[in-house]
């Protein structure tokens, strides 16, 4: 235990010794700060209020230890000043203040008055001593800035940064804003599994638990959306369910492996009018939670109020001229693709490369709300066919600065249909995608008994949060978003009392099982090898890159002032979010090379071995004292 742990159960014991439970019961609260600060604005030079108040909180700072103190108590609604006096409070109870630590949580009894500074302050005529913090707060003008132990330890970056806390109650009246422009339209919300024996409603790699009484293997949801149409089935007409849905797949800034989804049925309407529910949703939350449909999302202006909408097809077509629904088989379709630089699978249709077609050249454009309609059939199993072009579907997806918030269509209803995709989909998993639909026998049973007309939509709440709250990771936005375990003694007590250095994992290695490569005989000549530009680089932002399992694309300040991109495929080994804030060293002064059409400008340095049989790698990290762009020798 560290001196300072000691120092603060000391003050534990001493309080104990004095009959003072360092761990109170329940404590009346009559106020909170932002009330107190609001009520008693009116007085005026040193005047003092008649009414006494009750409030609660965290201590945040000590002043002075003398005969009188100023202290600042924070609670969930801010933070106020308090004044400690050993007159008024007596030799005993004085003691007792000496005692007591940033951190402590405290309810006091006073009464208010104005400082001659002009600050609204509560003058402590009692106290109690309500939690005795047994470790100390991150240093006051540091705090909190350590993403890997802020999200490990959101209890302490609500403590230490309040705009934190601001997220958050802006995630939830966002939330309570979507559920009232429903409930205002006759939704009914409703509540269905999150285990089942098929994973279906969407093309999503699930996650897979045991249920003993029933010896039988059960997936976690992907999506609500084959039990909320079954429920249309049965009558219900307009129902929607908002709750967390689990996907085992990569984790990055925008993807979590639980994420809360929001998924909405209306009987009788088709895409057109979920596109309208959609944009109601988006614009009624911006309007309730920030004031405004204009909002700023990392220094970019999106107006949520002007919305495109238009078709995949005609979109591609803008972007690189090509027109992949006049092909007439998928030989031309991949002719195109190969023209514009489209990398494509074996497996894909004239729609499947039509819609990757779409990610590489178009997506990410999609700076301004977006509406994309009319995707293809083959990516779409249970949406409703266009009737004029069985290519297609009535499918939109809504894009917000190249990322997809939304996505809807006017529902499957023909049973017979939705069999054949559901075994072309089948085929297409025995053909390697895991992530294709499994078949659901019940819900082609639901169909058969008579689903209306039906649009349906699912919105991703996590990504409206970041968008409306300007976070730049998912992470920002989930109180406990999923980490990677601690591993090794060394990370057993990640806190904030151990140095961010310290923290690093330890593993003890058996160097007898590991084989190193052997060492280069040629030789390069010095001035050759003097041209190579090594320099420390940090980790602004990595990412998965899509529709590959082994890259992540780093975004780095090299201290040139632009960011450069750098792809590694080291994905097997760490997971993007753990790198970003890292100092890493690149070579910088490589020839750009495209990696999944994407331009790699540079190398990150690793350690690579073989230990016990397998290969371990290791980015190279350096201290994060080190600067962007210093030069390496």
């Amino acid at each position: 235990m560290n001196e300072l742990l000691k120092v603060r159960r000391d003050k534990l014991a001493a309080f104990e010794a004095k009959g003072v439970a360092p761990f109170g019961h329940r404590f009346e609260v009559s106020h909170h700060a932002n009330e107190v600060l609001e009520q008693f604005e009116y007085l005026e030079g040193e005047a003092e209020s008649q009414e006494e108040i009750t409030i609660a909180g965290r201590l945040m700072a000590i002043r002075g230890h003398g005969k009188a103190s100023f202290s600042v108590l924070m609670d969930r609604s801010g933070r106020i000043q308090i004044y400690f006096k050993l007159d008024v409070l007596g030799e005993e109870k004085y003691s007792q203040f000496k005692l007591l630590d940033i951190g402590d949580i405290i309810g006091v009894k006073g009464k208010v008055f104005r400082t001659r500074r002009g600050e609204i302050t509560v003058r402590v005529d009692d106290f109690d001593l309500l939690s005795k913090s047994l470790r100390p707060l991150p240093e006051k003008f540091h705090g909190l800035t350590d993403t890997e132990i802020r999200y490990r330890q959101r209890y302490v970056d609500l403590i230490m940064n309040p705009e934190v806390m601001n997220t958050f109650v802006a995630r939830t009246n966002i939330m309570k804003s979507i559920r009232d422009y429903l409930d205002e339209r006759d939704f009914l919300e409703v509540e269905t599994p999150v285990l089942g024996t098929i994973a279906g409603g969407a093309a999503a790699r699930p996650f897979i638990t045991h249920h003993n009484t029933l010896d039988i293997d059960m997936y976690l949801r992907i999506a609500t959306e084959l039990n909320l149409k079954r429920l249309i089935v049965g009558g219900m007409e307009r129902v929607y369910e908002m709750g967390r849905v689990f996907r085992n797949e990569g984790m990055d800034v925008r993807h979590n492996p639980e994420f809360t989804s929001i998924e909405i049925y209306q009987a009788y309407a088709d895409y057109r009018d979920l596109m309208d529910i959609t944009e109601g949703i988006v614009l009624n939350a911006a309007q309730k939670v920030l004031g405004t449909t204009v909002i700023n999302y990392q220094g970019t202006e999106i107006d949520l109020a002007k919305v495109k909408r238009i078709s995949m097809n005609d979109a591609v077509k803008e972007a690189t001229g090509k027109d992949f629904l006049s092909c007439q088989t998928v030989e031309e379709a991949r002719a195109m693709a190969k023209e514009i630089g489209v990398p494509y699978e074996e497996r894909f249709g004239i729609g499947g490369i039509l819609n990757a077609a779409f990610e590489e050249k178009v997506e990410e454009s999609l700076i301004q709300p977006t509406f994309i309609t009319g995707h293809p059939t083959e990516i779409s199993p249970l949406a409703k066919r266009n009737p004029e072009n069985p290519l297609i579907t009535d499918r939109f997806e809504f894009f917000i600065y190249g990322r997809e918030l939304a996505n809807g269509f006017t529902e499957l209803n023909d049973p017979i249909d939705q069999e054949g995709r559901f075994l072309d989909q089948m085929k297409q998993r025995e053909a390697g995608d895991d992530e294709a639909h499994e078949m659901d026998r019940d819900f082609i049973t639901a169909l058969e008994y008579g689903l209306p007309p039906t649009g349906g939509l699912g919105i991703g709440i996590d990504r409206l949060v970041m968008f409306l709250t300007d976070s730049a990771s998912i992470r920002d936005v989930l109180l406990f978003p999923t980490m990677k375990p601690l591993a090794g003694e060394g990370r057993k007590n990640l806190t904030n009392d151990v140095p961010a250095a310290e923290a690093a994992p330890v593993e003890k290695l058996d160097l007898s099982k590991v084989k190193i490569e052997p060492l280069f005989e040629e030789c390069v000549d010095f001035e050759t090898f003097s041209k190579s530009d090594f320099r420390a680089v940090k980790v602004k932002a990595c990412e998965a890159v899509k529709k590959s399992k082994k890259l992540l694309q780093f975004t780095l300040d090299d201290g040139t002032g632009t960011d450069r991109t750098i792809l590694s495929g080291i994905h097997a080994y760490y997971e993007p979010e753990e790198l970003v804030g890292k100092t890493l060293v690149a070579i910088v002064n490589l020839p750009p090379r495209a990696m999944m059409g994407i331009e790699s400008c540079g190398m990150l340095l690793s350690a690579v071995c073989e230990y016990d049989g397998a290969e371990r790698l290791n980015l190279l990290m350096v201290s994060d004292n080190i600067p962007a762009g210093a030069k390496l020798y």
